[in-house]
């Protein structure tokens, strides 16, 4: 089975036990529900959880105050899993007057070697099918580095690129995730050096020159 990161769509065996505990009955049932149509939950970081467990995440569909629904299951009952959906294969569903400039940026990612992915409200438009997306929501979008070559280009690429729709989301370097706006300011001295990392596992600070590991910043 390919190793699951934070934000990877996953989908349990039908008839997998889930732990609900923490949730409400009536969050318990729109878990079961959704699981029943066939949808899949989010990946999310482990904090301190057995290595025989996952956590995963839900946020139920709507456009009014965000219900977020957290669970865990065994990683014995994961069925299949896949990345977060590239942001190409969504802008088509976003307002009509946001798609030529994220086609756009969509295509000059293209060309850095980058696929942005989608995660947040976006996702879960898509997955459910009914309306997500507020006024004042955030695009939200996961960038895989293997190593920093790009990292200049794309933190150029995004500032260019924010602007009505705001563009929010993390850059994943190596084992470590971090809000892209939060980089940038570390990089172009406005910010501290040590930024706030996600692993799939835990959060730590780390400084910006330790993301990668040394083979990757020798590349």
């Amino acid at each position: 089975m390919r190793r699951l990161r934070r934000h990877d769509l996953v989908w349990l065996r039908a008839g997998a036990a889930v732990d609900l505990t923490a949730c409400s009955a009536a969050a318990a049932a729109d878990v079961e529900a959704w699981r029943k149509a066939g949808r899949p939950l989010v990946s999310a970081r482990g904090d301190g959880l057995s290595a025989d467990r996952l956590r995963l995440g839900l946020t139920l569909p709507g456009t009014g105050e965000r219900r977020r629904v957290s669970l865990t299951a065994a990683r014995t009952d994961v069925e299949r899993s896949t990345p977060p959906p590239p942001l190409d294969t969504l802008v088509d569903t976003l307002p009509a007057a946001h798609r030529p400039s994220l086609h756009a940026f969509a295509e000059r990612c293209t060309a850095l070697g980058i696929a942005p992915r989608v995660y947040g409200s976006l996702l879960w438009q898509s997955l459910s099918g009914e309306p997500c997306l507020r006024a004042d929501s955030d695009l939200d979008l996961l960038f895989d580095l293997e190593g920093p070559a790009p990292l200049p280009s794309l933190l150029e690429l995004l500032r260019d690129a924010d602007g009505a729709l705001r563009l929010d989301g993390e850059i994943r370097c190596g084992a470590h995730a971090v809000a892209w706006r939060e980089l940038a300011a570390a990089f172009d001295g406005s910010g501290p050096r040590r930024v706030l990392a996600k692993s799939d596992d835990d959060v730590a600070l780390i400084d910006v020159a330790a993301l990668w590991p040394a083979r990757s910043r020798a590349a």
